[in-house]
C-alpha cells in the first residue's frame, strides 16, 4: 500500500467516537487547521460552501459541553445553510457532513479524538441560536463536535468485514 493510503487508513481506524477528554487546551492553530480542513469537504450546490462553523474553547466550550452531559474544552457548532428545495437540503446535510469528517480527521492527526453528535435537542438547539446570534431560518444547527487529547488510550477500530462484499469477474 502506498505511504499516502496507509497514512488515511491508519487515520480512519483511529477515528472513533469518544467522550473521554482530557482537558488539556489544545493550540490555536491546530483548531484553525482543523476548521480549515473543513473547508475543503466537496459540496453539491456551488458556489458557497453550505456550513458555518463557530469553535469555543476554554470555560464556555466546557459549559456548553455540560449542558450535553459531556466534558470537552475545545468545541465546533456546526450549521448547514437552508435552502427551499428539498432535494438541495439533502445535498447541503451530504457536503457539511463531509466538513465534519474532514475536521475529525484533521483532528486525529495531531493526536486529538472527537465525538459528534447530531440530534440534538430542540431547547438546546434555540440557546445556540440566541447565545451565538444566529438566524435559525438561514442555517440549521446541524452537529457538534466535540474535540480533545484523549483521557484514555484509543484503540484502533477493526474493519467490519461482513459490509465487504467482492464481486469478481
Amino acid at each position: 500500500m502506498p505511504m499516502e493510503g496507509k497514512i488515511l487508513y491508519e487515520l480512519n481506524r483511529l477515528l472513533k467516537n469518544t467522550d473521554k477528554f482530557a482537558l488539556k487546551p489544545i493550540p490555536k492553530d491546530i483548531i484553525e487547521n482543523i476548521l480549515k480542513a473543513g473547508t475543503y469537504a466537496p459540496y453539491g450546490l456551488n458556489p458557497p460552501q453550505p456550513w458555518k462553523f463557530i469553535a469555543i474553547t476554554g470555560d464556555k466550550a466546557l459549559s456548553i459541553s455540560k449542558k450535553l452531559d459531556k466534558k470537552a474544552n475545545t468545541i465546533i457548532l456546526c450549521f448547514c445553510a437552508k435552502v427551499k428545495e428539498e432535494y438541495n437540503q439533502l445535498t447541503q446535510y451530504g457536503s457539511t457532513s463531509a466538513a465534519i469528517y474532514n475536521m475529525r480527521i484533521q483532528a486525529i492527526s495531531y493526536g486529538i479524538v472527537s465525538e459528534v453528535i447530531f440530534q440534538l435537542n430542540e431547547n438546546f438547539k434555540d440557546y445556540i441560536y440566541n447565545e451565538f446570534n444566529i438566524n435559525p431560518q438561514e442555517y440549521e444547527f446541524f452537529a457538534i463536535l466535540l474535540l480533545g487529547y484523549p483521557a484514555i488510550k484509543i484503540e484502533p477500530k477493526l474493519p467490519n468485514r461482513e459490509a465487504i462484499i467482492w464481486r469478481i469477474e
